[in-house]
């Protein structure tokens, strides 16, 4: 007599028990998916607007660094013109590591006149609203000061000579 495979007392060969789970097991159901597309929804509302500050904070740390870098170009000029400023910031410029096609706009990757860096009419006016820009001013060449702008106000940084 044979006995037939039931659930009690289970299959009679590794096939049946193959066939039985296959059977059983069809993936995963709508409400999962759905599930897992609202978690990564979530995930994703939270981490993309971190992430767009992130790169605006960093690029105000570029123009931070910009701006250092001008003044320590500025130095440098002082230096090799017996302690008298640069002028304008043309004076500058050739003097940053470089010169002016490696000084780069760090909001738009340009570089140049007017979209990296500028000269300013006098030392207490306030740089142009490009984000990014590194300003220069000087003041009858015995001091000057340095001054950027971020992303939407200008960066509270204000670079002097010291005098």
């Amino acid at each position: 007599m044979e006995v037939a495979a039931t659930r009690e007392n289970g299959p009679q060969n590794l096939s049946g028990l193959v066939g039985d789970i296959m059977r059983h097991d069809a993936g995963f159901t709508l409400v999962e998916m759905m599930i897992v597309v609202v978690v990564i929804g979530i995930l994703a509302a939270v981490a993309i607007p971190n992430f767009v500050a992130m790169q605006d904070r960093a690029r105000e740390a570029g123009t931070k660094a910009n701006m250092h870098t001008f003044q320590l170009a500025a130095e440098d000029y002082a230096v090799i013109n017996d302690g008298a400023y640069a002028t304008d910031a043309s004076g500058v410029v050739p003097l940053v590591p470089g010169g002016d096609g490696n000084f780069r706009n760090s909001f738009t990757g340009s570089g140049g006149v007017g979209v990296a860096w500028e000269n300013r009419s006098s030392m207490g006016a306030s740089a142009s609203t490009i984000p990014g820009i590194t300003s220069y001013s000087d003041s009858n060449a015995y001091t000057y000061n340095v001054k950027g702008f971020g992303k939407a106000t200008g960066i509270v940084i204000v670079l002097t000579s010291g005098r």
